[in-house]
């Protein structure tokens, strides 16, 4: 059996294929190694790995994972995978590697996840070649899910946003102040919650300042990530993850204005990463 993973912060969609090249999906939450400990991957396997299959008798398991990049905590989520699936070999790389494979396959472009955080980097049709690194969403992270939170917060709490905007925010969200700032610096996973506000912004988007707000924060990721990549208007730009799929049309206004071509969005790579591990089988 094969076994296939792409884990956001959010969650993982896994991919089981039997030997009758049946699959079965399932879904745990996600196993980043920055923030999930070994008996964090096993909890959430034991859960939810299909009953009426046994780990031993995977033979090979690529995840593909958020915080992967580094030899260290690549290492630490192989290492948390391999004493759960113990009879097989297992990969760990970078969610950038599982976003330039599901939309480029074997050839070059530059890709951009867009979730509830973000990475950027030019994949060379083998590996993936940053240019800027990924900082998290404290230092970095732009046009993801946390940041646009993180914006809409700012200008609810500045007194930027239009009133008819912040009387619906106040209506949806729990918005005293201490509530946020424990929520962000003192409870776990911020991030997700800072990106739990993306659904507001999505309602809104017809609304000219949250529409003008999105733009703003998907040039700032142009600016800082983007335009430093020589290979963006020879190759293209291809978008995975959820932010990038929603807000795709500001998007594409973005690219038309600065001149470059998006090649495809893919907001659940898991389905095209098993298409690609299946045909290297």
């Amino acid at each position: 059996m094969l076994l296939i993973a792409d884990s956001g912060l959010t969650k993982t969609d896994w991919r089981l294929v039997l030997n009758d090249k049946s699959v079965i999906p399932f879904e745990t939450k996600g196993l980043s190694p920055f923030f999930c400990s070994e008996e964090d991957y096993h909890i959430a396997l034991q859960s939810a790995f299909p009953s009426h299959a046994e780990p031993t008798k995977v033979k090979e398991v690529f995840f593909y994972g958020s915080g992967c990049a580094g030899e260290e905590k690549g290492f630490k989520a192989q290492q948390a995978l391999q004493s759960f699936f113990t009879k097989a070999k297992v990969n760990a790389y970078s969610d950038l590697l599982a976003a330039a494979r599901s939309l480029f396959g074997d050839d070059k472009g530059v890709i951009a996840i867009l979730g509830t955080g973000s990475n950027i980097a030019f994949y060379d049709g083998c590996q993936v070649i940053h240019r800027t690194p990924s900082l998290g969403f404290i230092l970095g992270d732009e046009g993801s899910g946390s940041y646009i939170g993180k914006q809409l917060i700012q200008s609810f709490y500045y007194n930027l946003l239009p009133l008819e905007l912040s009387e619906s925010l106040k209506k949806q969200f729990a918005l005293d102040l201490g509530h946020v700032l424990d929520r962000v610096y003192a409870q776990p996973k911020p991030s997700a919650y800072l990106a739990s506000f993306v659904p507001f912004v999505k309602e809104n988007i017809s609304h000219p300042f949250i529409n003008q707000l999105v733009y703003n924060i998907f040039e700032n990721l142009y600016d800082k990530h983007l335009k430093v990549l020589p290979e963006l208007k020879t190759y293209g730009l291809g978008v995975v993850g959820s932010v990038g799929s929603v807000f795709q049309e500001i998007l594409l206004k973005l690219a038309e204005d600065k001149g470059f071509v998006i090649k495809g969005f893919n907001r659940y790579p898991v389905e095209t990463l098993l298409s690609y591990h299946i045909q290297k089988t």
